[in-house]
């Protein structure tokens, strides 16, 4: 089976380790490779990719808003993020599909046992990942989503789009916009804060947080995964957050996910999410 990972950079993509544990699991034979693909040639690249054979492609930075325009065919939980991070062939079409909130919930609450019910999460960064994550959210019935972003209109633009989709608006949950700093947060207190932007990417950047937004929380994730705490998490751990994680669960179960398009297997993930770390 022909698969594939894509995107700008992806030297760091652990995708064909995770999926080469699935397959071993299912008993199935795989190809997977990771590519690095430019959003110039994007479209050009997958399309030659699915006619030479190739059944599923994983999809990073910067691809997934370009990825959702190639698919014949687009799941309902992708048309609300706005992006893909899994394509695959089914029946001679491309399916685009978004496997990232499914895959972050399944960790928190399955894996950590972590509920969001009843929660007030904080959600860090307006961009695709936060768009991709959300909905999942908002199906666990948290309290109160805030999304705080330095540009508040980005942060309101995305909130709006979410509150007006019909398959979202009916949820009980409270989704507000808010900018990232002390005076708009203060009067509010987080159970979970989470750090949906790329600045833990590259090493010379921090959001600079006020250990103030961190009183009361129990549990901080970054989304980026890492073998060392980023800056968010060592603000997180200065403040004496209990729970400080990356985005190393999210990233195994949104694979497996993934691979169950794919294959129609579901793979086990415990392995793969208790050597993180080793």
């Amino acid at each position: 089976m022909k698969l594939a990972v894509i995107g700008n950079p992806i030297k760091h993509s652990k995708s064909p380790e995770i999926h080469a544990e699935f397959a071993k699991q299912a008993g199935i034979e795989i190809s997977f490779k990771k590519v690095e693909v430019s959003l110039e040639n994007c479209n050009e690249w997958v399309e030659s990719f699915f006619k030479e054979g190739g059944k599923g492609l994983s999809v990073t930075l910067p691809l997934k808003e370009q990825c959702i325009k190639i698919a014949d065919e687009v799941s309902e939980r992708a048309k609300i993020s706005g992006a893909a991070n899994v394509l695959y062939e089914l029946n001679g079409k491309i399916i685009a599909d978004c496997t990232d909130g499914t895959g972050l919930i399944n960790d928190l609450v399955k894996n950590k046992k972590i509920p969001i019910k009843d929660k007030n999460i904080l959600l860090i960064g307006a961009g695709g990942a936060a768009r991709g994550i959300i909905p999942n959210f908002l199906l666990e019935h948290p309290k109160l989503i805030t999304v705080a972003n330095r540009t508040f209109s980005r942060a309101s633009k995305l909130v709006d789009e979410l509150s007006n989709t019909a398959s979202l608006s009916s949820k009980s949950s409270i989704l507000i916009a808010s900018g990232l700093n002390p005076e708009e947060l203060k009067d509010l207190h987080f159970d979970i804060i989470i750090n949906a932007t790329s600045v833990s990417t590259n090493p010379k950047l921090n959001l600079n947080l006020d250990k103030s937004i961190f009183k009361n929380t129990s549990v901080a994730l970054d989304l980026y995964y890492s073998q060392a705490f980023t800056p968010f998490m060592e603000s997180a751990k200065d403040a004496q957050v209990p729970i400080v994680i990356d985005g190393w669960g999210m990233l195994v179960e949104q694979a497996a996910e993934s691979f169950n398009l794919w294959t129609n297997v579901n793979p086990d993930t415990s392995n793969l999410i208790a050597k993180h770390g080793e």
